[in-house]
């Protein structure tokens, strides 16, 4: 596997940019996903390999393979639509859904019935399908994994933000009517200008202030503003809006954790069945799992190599050969030989459709991705998704580098956790 495979294996998978309603509706079975994902021509199988396995954004993926992003949706949609059977949005979200699923679940490609990729190395697993795309585009994506968002800038508070607002302005304005004299349109060129103040003003002027207030602390989000943002969504109709993905206002309990553990994360409730284990560096050993309190590990058990002369700590991504976990308590640990211990519980099905689709409806388009991780945080919190909370602040640790908020939740999270913030700030 080479270090490009590994790196992506070891990836948590965001969620990708549904085109179509992928709401109360069943994924086609991974057959039907794999056949349609073998009639795609080679190009567009990358696309999707890249929006659907990876949950790449749209912006993404147009830097990655060099292709505008009206030309992304276009070839998305294109591919989708080509199906006869597939013209209402259920039948095409379904269809998104099962292909999310063949491409990020790799017991799903290996079922009895699912032929084998035409474009892969027989595998639908992520890391051999990323293989089959073009040296240039896997190199770009190396630079994407070391460095995940590039720093914002006051100009880059892009078109995501202002898109409902355009939307409205694009209603209410004539051909021809001057710029300066429509309060949507003057508040939306303030927006994109940093001067959020005046463009709040403008908005609210002939506009709901609440969604005026609304759309101003997506802006600052978008540019790691948290402290303004926070006063704005602290308003209480404002704060109503957002709902479950409102900060939360106490301070977790901790969970009861083994002190000075090697094994770090994850712990508590968790929504993936195949988890990426992070453990304190130090000599060889053993990562073992079992399902509840017992002996038996059911044969998974794996050789680490020692690590004491690398990072302090250390991901392995869940092992491909595995069979992914069921929605019971697991007992994972680290053996050297002396044996550290931690515990988690993954979500069942139910609960996992029930979080993707609280997220897929507030977190749209309009959007940006660093407030994405914002809500996704504090939404995994209330849903006590600690470790997964974590892993949101960390990413906004890492781009906004000299602000204090992203850590400051990051240390709430460990201390729930009972782990050192360098588990996450990693």
């Amino acid at each position: 596997m080479t270090t490009l495979q590994a790196s992506l294996a070891s990836l948590e998978p965001d969620e990708p940019s549904w085109l179509h309603a992928v709401e109360h509706v069943e994924p086609v079975p991974a057959r039907t996903a794999a056949e349609f994902l073998n009639g795609l021509e080679r190009e567009d199988f990358g696309l999707f390999v890249l929006a659907y396995g990876m949950g790449m954004r749209l912006g993404e993926i147009s830097q990655a393979l060099r292709l505008d992003p009206a030309l992304v949706v276009w070839r998305l949609r294109r591919a989708l639509q080509r199906r006869p059977e597939a013209r209402s949005d259920s039948s095409l979200g379904a269809l998104e859904l099962g292909v999310s699923r063949l491409l990020r679940e790799p017991d799903a490609g290996a079922a009895a019935g699912v032929p084998k990729p035409t474009h892969g190395q027989g595998s639908w697993s992520l890391p051999a399908l990323i293989a089959t795309l073009d040296d240039e585009v896997q190199a770009r994506l190396q630079a994407r994994l070391a460095s995940p968002v590039s720093e914002p800038t006051r100009a880059g508070v892009g078109v995501g933000v202002v898109v409902l607002v355009l939307l409205f302005a694009a209603g209410f304005m004539v051909f021809g009517a001057i710029r300066d004299v429509n309060p949507l349109w003057r508040g939306k060129s303030l927006m994109q200008e940093g001067q959020f103040a005046a463009a709040r003003e403008a908005l609210a002027s002939y506009w709901d202030p609440v969604l005026a207030d609304e759309q101003i602390a997506l802006c600052h989000l978008a540019l790691g503003e948290f402290d303004a943002a926070l006063a704005l969504i602290a308003r209480p109709e404002v704060r109503e809006r957002f709902g479950p993905f409102a900060p939360l206002e106490e301070e977790p309990t901790p969970l009861d954790t083994e002190p000075g553990s090697r094994a770090l994360l994850p712990r508590g409730l968790i929504r993936t069945s195949r988890p990426t284990f992070v453990y304190k560096a130090g000599p060889a050993g053993k990562l073992a799992i079992s399902v509840g309190w017992g002996d038996q590990t059911l044969g998974r058990m794996i050789d680490i190599p020692d690590t004491r002369n690398g990072p302090p700590v250390v991901r392995m991504a869940y092992p491909e050969a595995w069979p992914t976990l069921p929605p019971e308590m697991v007992v994972w640990a680290v053996t050297d030989p002396e044996m550290s211990q931690a515990d988690f519980t993954c979500m069942d099905q139910e609960e996992r459709l029930e979080v993707k689709s609280d997220c897929m409806r507030f977190l749209d388009r309009s959007v940006p991705a660093q407030a994405h991780w914002f809500f996704r945080g504090h939404y995994y919190m209330r849903k006590q998704l600690y470790t997964q909370a974590g892993e949101q602040f960390a990413m906004l640790a890492r781009i906004f580098k000299n602000e204090d908020y992203p850590r400051r939740m990051v240390e709430q999270v460990s201390r729930v956790l009972g782990v050192d913030p360098s588990a996450f700030l990693r």
